[in-house]
């Protein structure tokens, strides 16, 4: 739709979210210097390009290509261009990628996904995650879609898309003024150990 295009859609605020920058700072101060960023469901790239403003090199990975013209645009006013790749695509698909990212971030696209997307999704996320890095996680509690699949995420899901290669290291309620569905934000750890 000419919204989206124009950088009106609903989904995405323009604000980087306050526990990313807290998970962020959080990472940074724990040692985790800037290095490979990988944003899940990028959509117009506001979190993508304050990741590339800290000195992160950030791939945004998104289905929608007017988000993705919209991303890339943000990023060449910003002048942060040089450190971000965006490429449409699908989360649950990442093959294409090979290179390791000490941070990956997703607002609101796994929560989405079937149960079946879920897994090919943690199966990709898992291989990409060096040892070590985070994963923060924003998502909507498990319920019924329209479609009748069960779609959200909670921690316990989490545990069984993601154990034994990532520890659940602290969750918060969320905050969401568009809906009143109960969500939360989660912070992952790769674990040490390759595999």
């Amino acid at each position: 739709s000419w919204g989206e295009l124009r950088g009106h859609a609903p989904w995405d605020s323009g604000v980087v979210p306050p526990e990313v920058v807290d998970g962020v700072e959080v990472a940074e101060a724990d040692g985790i210097q800037p290095g490979g960023a990988l944003g899940l469901g990028c959509g117009t790239g506001t979190t993508s390009v304050y990741l590339a403003q800290r000195g992160w090199q950030v791939v945004g990975v998104d289905f929608a290509p007017n988000a993705i013209w919209q991303a890339r645009r943000r990023a060449r006013l910003a002048g942060v261009q040089d450190k971000i790749e965006f490429h449409m695509g699908d989360v649950t698909n990442l093959s294409g990628l090979s290179k390791k990212f000490d941070l990956a971030i997703d607002i609101g696209c796994l929560h989405t996904l079937t149960r079946a997307k879920q897994r090919d999704y943690a199966k990709h996320l898992t291989r990409l995650l060096a040892p070590g890095a985070t994963f923060l996680l924003y998502g909507f509690t498990p319920r019924r879609s329209q479609q009748g699949h069960e779609i959200g995420i909670d921690s316990e899901r989490l545990e069984t898309l993601f154990h034994p290669a990532l520890d659940l290291i602290s969750f918060s309620i969320g905050q969401d003024s568009v809906t009143p569905i109960p969500s939360g934000w989660y912070n992952l750890r790769r674990s040490d150990k390759e595999g």
